[in-house]
Order: C-alpha cells, then structure tokens, then sequence
C-alpha cells in the first residue's frame, strides 16, 4: 500500500514537472519588443465590447477568473469567464480573445477575500454554498473546501479548452500575516489539495497574494508562480517585490480605460494592469492560447518592466507639460470615468508606479493610470531608480505625504 501511494506521488511529481516545463518552452506571442504599453491586464467584466481596444492597446494577455458560483452579492455579474461561453461557442468571451490572438490567464477566486475561506465559511462566518451553489450549514475542512475549488477550477478550465502545462492562479487577496498562525496552517492545508488536484489534471499551480501570503506558499513548494497584488498596506508586500521572488506584480488597480473623450464620456473597462518580473522574461508563466501555454517576447518584458517606477516622494506632482511651472497641473485636464467627466489626479500616490517616457532636464514623462497615453510630467527625484525597488508603505497619512526620495 505504502509502495503504491509512494509511486502515484512520484507521477504527480513528475506531471506537475512536465506542465512546468511545457510552459516555460512556451511560444512567443509576436508583440514590439520595446512597446512599453501594458501587455498584461486582468477584468472582472466581459472584454468582448473592447476586444479590438485592447489589442490596438498593446495588450497581449487577459486575466479573467474561474468560480465555483455566481456571486450576485459581489455586483459582478460578468465575473466568471464560464458563464460568457465556453470553448465550442464561436460567440464566447474565450473564443473571442483567443480568435484575437490574445492568450488567457486564468484566476480563481470564490470568496477568497476573506480568511474564512480557508475553513469554508464566508466575510460573514456563513457556510459557503457546496458543489451544487445551494446555500448549506455544513462545516468543512480547509481540505475539503479546497477539494471543492479545485474540482471547480479543473472542470470550468477544461470546459474553456484551457490546455494542460498552463496555470491557474488561486487568489488569497486577504492582509495575511505569517503571525497568524492558525490562518497560515488553514491556507497551508487548503493549498495542498488545491495542488494534488490541479497537478494531477495538468495544471501548474501559482497564487495571487500578497508578500507574507507568497513568501510561504513558495517556501512550502505549493506553487510555481508567484504573482504580488497591489496591495501596498499588506504585510511583507514591499519586503517580497524587493527580494525579487514574485513572478507578477499587480501595478495597476481599479483603471477604467476606453471611456471615450470627455464630453462624449461612455463607460469604458475597469480593469488592473499587470508587469512580469524582468528575471523571468525568458520564461512562461502559464498563460495559454488555443495551441498550448504561450509568453510573452522577453525584449518587451523588459522593456515593460524598464519603464515602471514607484513613487517614493510623498507630493509626486504631475505637470501638464515639461514647460510647465510647479504649479501647472495636470489636475485642471478633464478625462472620463464611469461615463462621465472627472479630472486627473494631481500627484501619483506614494508607492504607487507609472510608466516613464521622456526626459527634459530633470523631468520625466509619466503615464499614471497605464493607459498607454503619457498624461503629464514629474520630477525625476519623485520616483524610485528602477522598478526593483517598492517603497516600505508608510501608515501615517501626515509622514506619507512628507516622505522623500532617499538621495
């Protein structure tokens, strides 16, 4: 008995290997290699209106999720990838973005913004819905509310043609901490059968997270890929990006882009943007296409990942122009947003990134909402020397904006 089960372990061992490999021996997707334009970006909303928008826009990988139910409470109705079509509908979401040429990154995420999710129970302590999505007062184990996932996850990629050697990512947007132990041990237990059943279908396994989240995970051995929220409060998130472990960064969160110009204001795609870390370029990390897992040039990984800074001066302004005076802002220009005219912000936030552009003397170029359209200009001296480096996030909303750039 012990020798059979010793043997089936070693052959989950070696497919999850094979899946590993087959994605990071990944084709290419053709792209310009030094485009800086965001390439990577994941919507809760369907994408078929702005197909073409997104292409046109430099965008070459879509992130949308998996979900073992509907979840109306959550006012995203588009949420699920499954429930727009799947892989024979020629109509579908999937059929759409893969006809596009564009690849998938798959996410699943099923209430996985709360710890209770480890233990089966919602934000309110309720007994998540089962198999079946009828509400139930059953108890589970971290292991069986993985098994359920897990089943979920496997059925609903298989049903969108998702191929085998591609990746799921498992969410755990939550602000965990290494210290709370009995939370690390439930996500510990849930990720472990998650790994048995994605592995055994032929899927490489990575987690969304935050720092201290990813950092045991990856020290487990439960995941492959590591991929960094955007949180920038959450604990170890800075302290991870710097060690330079994490294989994705959520740069961008709550965007809305193509919502047309202003006085001719439409609801556009709120969507996040995404940067691959510059030391894996040469290797895939599981986004797949019709004809197996796919990745991204690596000339434009890096020159994507070259083109981010994070703000580390607490009153990062932006100019309306490089001949702008100090107090010329871009704040004063109109933009659209949720269908109507609003204005930009006149700073970059403190540990949030832009994408960098042209220098005049001491300024730069930035494009801070990653829209692929430069908005104004800032100090050189507001933003890190590379993107390598992610500022400690500062509690205090008074130090925060008299925090300075290290000289």
């Amino acid at each position: 008995m012990t020798r059979r089960m010793n043997a089936h372990g070693m052959r989950r061992t070696l497919a999850a290997g094979v899946a590993a490999v087959l994605a990071a021996l990944a084709p290419a997707l053709p792209a310009a290699a030094q485009d800086t334009r965001a390439v990577i970006i994941d919507a809760a909303w369907d994408t078929r209106p702005f197909i073409d928008d997104l292409r046109q826009n430099g965008v070459q990988v879509i992130g949308r999720y998996l979900a073992r139910c509907p979840q109306p409470e959550r006012h995203i109705p588009e949420k699920r990838l499954i429930d727009q079509g799947g892989i024979n509908d020629p109509s579908s979401e999937v059929r759409r973005i893969l006809d596009s040429g564009m690849a998938v990154l798959s996410i699943y995420q099923y209430n996985n913004d709360s710890k209770n999710k480890f233990v089966g129970r919602d934000r309110d302590g309720k007994p998540l819905a089962g198999a079946d999505c009828r509400p139930t007062n059953r108890e589970r184990s971290p292991a069986q509310e993985a098994d359920l996932d897990a089943r979920a996850a496997v059925e609903q990629a298989k049903a969108l043609g998702q191929p085998r050697g591609s990746s799921i990512f498992f969410g755990v947007d939550i602000a965990f901490s290494k210290t709370d132990v009995a939370t690390s041990r439930a996500m510990v237990a849930y990720f472990e059968e998650v790994k048995r059943t994605v592995t055994r279908a032929g899927y490489v396994l990575g987690a969304y997270g935050n720092g201290d989240a990813l950092d045991v995970l990856l020290d487990r051995r439960l995941i492959t890929y590591a991929w960094l929220s955007a949180s920038r409060a959450y604990p170890g998130s800075s302290d991870f990006h710097n060690s330079g472990r994490w294989h994705l960064f959520q740069n961008g969160v709550n965007l809305e882009w193509f919502g047309g110009t202003p006085g001719q204001c439409r609801r556009g795609l709120p969507l996040d943007t995404n940067v691959k870390n510059a030391r894996f370029a040469d290797q895939g990390l599981g986004f797949w296409t019709r004809r197996g897992p796919a990745r991204i040039d690596p000339n434009r990984v890096k020159a994507v990942y070259a083109a981010r800074r994070f703000a580390c001066d607490g009153d990062a302004r932006i100019r309306k122009a490089a001949s702008s005076g100090a107090r010329d802002l871009i704040s004063s220009v109109p933009r659209c947003q949720g269908g109507r005219t609003v204005t930009h912000p006149s700073t970059i936030d403190y540990a949030n990134s832009a994408r960098i552009g042209r220098t005049s003397g001491d300024l730069v170029e930035v494009d801070h909402d990653d829209d692929g359209s430069f908005d104004g200009w800032t100090a050189r001296s507001n933003l890190t020397p590379h993107f390598g480096v992610k500022p400690q996030w500062i509690h205090s909303r008074g130090q925060r904006a008299g925090a300075r750039c290290p000289s």
